[in-house]
């Protein structure tokens, strides 16, 4: 008698699903599935693609590069933002690429900091640059994305060599 039962029920619940029904489970289903894996997974890349790429404020390279070269003035405000941003592009792969490799040998917060610092040192035009504070934000995003750290004011200090 059970099984006749249990029968009835399934013969009942497949007749009331419709195909289209159906599709739209399956599909809610895959796209709730590949966001968990996505944010499981790859939620460090989700992150820096969201979030500003570079540190520099791009519209002051794009004003400066559509400027069209008329007087000498223009040629010389091309031509700094170009020699700053080559620095700034350096130091921030240079600390990209050293935050990598920290979180994946869970370098403690004092060893993060000399090495940062150190990085710094072969880059003493930007501790006095207009870019300065966006380096400061860019080292604390990249730290917290990749190392799971914190930085203040005083750390970043360090960094820079000014405590």
């Amino acid at each position: 008698m059970s099984n006749d039962l249990v029968k009835k029920k399934m013969q009942f619940m497949f007749s009331n699903i419709s195909w289209l029904e159906y599709l739209a489970f399956i599909i809610v289903s895959a796209v709730v599935y590949y966001v968990f894996v996505l944010f499981t997974y790859y939620r460090h890349d989700l992150l820096q693609i969201t979030k500003m790429a570079a540190p520099a404020n791009a519209s002051n390279f794009t004003v400066a590069s559509n400027k069209r070269p008329g007087n000498g003035e223009d040629i010389a405000s091309k031509s700094v933002e170009t020699n700053q941003s080559q620095p700034v592009q350096s130091f921030t792969d240079e600390v990209s690429a050293y935050l990598e490799e920290a979180a994946r040998n869970e370098v403690s917060k004092e060893a993060l900091l000399q090495c940062l610092g150190l990085i710094a040192n072969k880059y003493p035009s930007l501790a006095s640059s207009e870019f300065k504070e966006s380096l400061d934000q860019f080292i604390k995003l990249q730290t917290e994305t990749y190392c799971a750290m914190f930085l203040s004011e005083v750390d970043l200090n360090k960094v820079w060599r000014e405590s």
